[in-house]
């Protein structure tokens, strides 16, 4: 072992205290870095993934009332590849043992199968059966909010007429996985649920026999949006037609992509509040070092070193607290990425969670964290060179 590596290693004893505290402020920064880059990354898998898995359309659109024929040459636009139609309306719900009123939107599925688009996942409980027009399904939050369960039965006020629904099961949806009522800012799962119930009885329901009022289009890949959505717009135009939107405006999906883009931020932000502190630490204990070994590198000097070996052994010795850093804040932000994604997985309830921290957050923590502890120690380091 080599001379200066042997000093290298006595220092790193007799300052074990400070390059502890610099080492623990370094990882506290490497640690926040890597939980936010991991749960970014496994957000967006995750999401993605749900999306894919159940169908979440590309465009969204109502009318008043539009025939089905018109679903078919909103199929035929360039650059789309299905369309579904379906029924629905917000209704007034009556739940036991809740003296406020409930909003509800009911929503028509199939009667044989599961929709094409916007899937549900069955939670618990099981489908509705063909031509039981009082068997639905509710959104799990609601249900839960509730104490519903299959079996259980409330009331709704639907079209002026008072109705009693029986639970059959219970369904999370890739379209409301953050779901909103009517004018509300934030999700109430005690005041606002989703229902969804068989076409035929909803159509019956709201006199909308062989015709629709709600619309999700799923598009080719690389299809041009803005045109798809003017051409669904110009189709139910003569039908009283609202604006058609792109998933990116759709309320739920802005939502989660909102809360994504935060992460990116908390990710720039925090980080370099702990790494900047880092930068400073090692500055002044680099400084305090090197004020007491002048003698030393004179010394290092008479004997032949040259300035680039005597600033390399200090850069060793930031890049050595440095590693210790890295290495601690990299295993603390895995866990801690994990332990913040399932956190979310809950909130948004995912039905699938993917985290596999990819090597490339690791390697920009190290990076960033090396990189910004080095530029707080230069300046001392090119002090220690310039002695004579």
């Amino acid at each position: 072992m080599r001379a200066l590596d042997r000093k290298l290693l006595r220092e790193l004893w007799r300052l074990r205290g400070q390059a502890l505290a610099v080492a623990i402020v370094i990882a506290s920064g490497v640690a926040v870095l890597v939980m936010s880059l991991s749960t970014l990354e496994a957000l967006q898998a995750t999401a993605d993934a749900y999306y894919e898995r159940y169908g979440f359309a590309d465009v969204f659109a109502s009318a008043v009332r539009a025939p089905r024929t018109v679903a078919d040459r909103i199929a035929r636009i360039s650059g789309v590849q299905s369309v579904e139609t379906r029924v629905t309306r917000y209704a007034t719900l009556d739940m036991p043992g809740f003296a406020e009123p409930v909003i509800g939107r009911l929503i028509s599925i199939p009667e044989n199968g599961e929709p094409t688009l916007n899937r549900l996942v069955l939670r618990s409980g099981r489908w509705i059966e063909p031509h039981r027009h009082d068997e639905v399904l509710v959104n799990e939050p609601f249900a839960e909010a509730h104490g519903l369960v299959p079996g259980s039965q409330f009331s709704a006020l639907i079209n002026g007429r008072r109705r009693t629904l029986s639970v059959v099961g219970t369904a999370l949806s890739p379209e409301f996985v953050y779901a909103l009522g009517p004018g509300a800012l934030m999700p109430d799962d005690r005041r606002f649920g989703i229902v969804w119930m068989g076409r035929e009885a909803l159509e019956a329901a709201y006199d909308l026999q062989g015709a629709f009022n709600d619309l999700s289009v799923a598009m080719l890949r690389g299809a041009d949006v803005a045109a798809v959505l003017n051409g669904v717009d110009r189709a139910l135009e003569p039908y009283g037609g609202f604006r058609a939107i792109a998933r990116n405006d759709q309320i739920s999906n802005w939502f989660v992509m909102n809360e994504i883009e935060q992460l990116k931020t908390m990710s720039t932000v925090l980080p370099t509040i702990f790494l900047a502190i880092a930068a400073f630490l090692t500055y002044m204990v680099l400084m305090r070092l090197i004020a007491t070994e002048r003698s030393e590198i004179g010394l290092l000097k008479a004997f032949g070193y040259t300035n680039l070996e005597v600033g390399w052994h200090y850069m060793k010795l930031v890049i050595a607290i440095a590693v210790v850093g890295i290495a601690a804040g990299s295993a603390l932000g895995a866990a801690f990425g994990l332990h913040n994604t399932r956190l979310y997985a809950d909130f948004f309830r995912f039905p699938v969670l993917i985290y596999r921290p990819s090597p490339m957050a690791f390697l920009v923590a190290a990076l960033v964290s090396v990189g910004t502890t080095s530029l707080g120690a230069i300046a001392a380091v090119r002090r220690a060179a310039r002695l004579p």
